[in-house]
């Protein structure tokens, strides 16, 4: 049944209804989206990152009266800083069902004229059940007289554990620091080793930039062994220097 109503009507309705709301968000598709970075070396690379796509709708209803707005989302896998919103390139917006509003003139309004009287509350969209950011669990204990510790990674779920960090080395984009410059104006290096309650090991790297239009790069990994560390640190100088401050050793011993 489709009610005749004047827009001073609908205005009323608008502002002193009993709405009752439901929303949807469902993710449509999710793609391996390249983007460029740079390497160790300072040179560019690309890497491939998962990215998100999908559609979210609210419904207000009121005596009879459905108002349905729909926008666009997407975001980097595991990012939720990255979330954007929006109704961009959309044709349809807003739909109105059970009423026809007309103005002060009797012409029917349609729905994108009716959506310059509505509020936020029809179009705010709650996102927090998409749960997009991710945390991995490694021997955590609130309990503990240990720090319970939550380590940023892009692309992959962040990790929290409790447990303290027994290393720490950088290098600078200060030229003038010598042995510590890492060669790239602008650019440098971040490595913490931190070790579990349960004695597991947690690498952490951070690649910092001042470059603008570049972010700062986040990457990690829980590792049982020694072994396991430097196959994710590698052995390069900076390496090295973290090596030496966890007491490691990185060296290949010959008969």
């Amino acid at each position: 049944m489709n009610t005749l109503m004047t827009i001073d009507t609908f205005e009323r309705l608008v502002e002193d209804g009993e709405w009752k709301r439901e929303q949807d968000v469902d993710v449509v598709e999710e793609i391996q989206q390249p983007r460029e970075e740079w390497d160790e070396d300072g040179d560019p690379c690309q890497v491939h990152v998962p990215h998100v796509f999908g559609v979210a709708e609210l419904r207000s209803e009121c005596e009879g009266v459905r108002i349905t707005y729909t926008e666009g989302f997407n975001y980097d896998r595991y990012q939720p800083e990255t979330l954007n919103t929006g109704t961009e390139g959309q044709n349809d917006v807003w739909f109105v069902e059970g009423a026809t509003v007309v103005d002060e003139d009797g012409e029917p309004m349609s729905a994108h004229e009716l959506a310059d009287y509505l509020d936020e509350r029809f179009s705010r969209i709650d996102y927090s059940e998409l749960q997009i950011e991710e945390i991995q669990e490694i021997d955590t204990d609130e309990d503990s007289t240990m720090e319970t510790i939550t380590l940023r990674i892009d692309n992959q779920p962040d990790i929290r554990f409790t447990g303290e960090r027994i290393a720490h080395a950088a290098s600078t984009d200060n030229n003038a620091h010598g042995t510590s410059y890492s060669g790239q104006t602008g650019r440098w290096t971040e490595l913490s080793l931190y070790r579990t309650r349960g004695g597991k090991f947690v690498c952490h790297q951070i690649g910092r930039t001042r470059w603008q239009g570049e972010q700062d790069r986040f990457s990690g990994k829980v590792c049982e062994t020694e072994d396991e560390v430097i196959g994710f640190f590698g052995h390069r100088w900076l390496a090295k220097e973290l090596y030496e401050d966890a007491g490691m050793e990185d060296v290949v011993e010959v008969d």
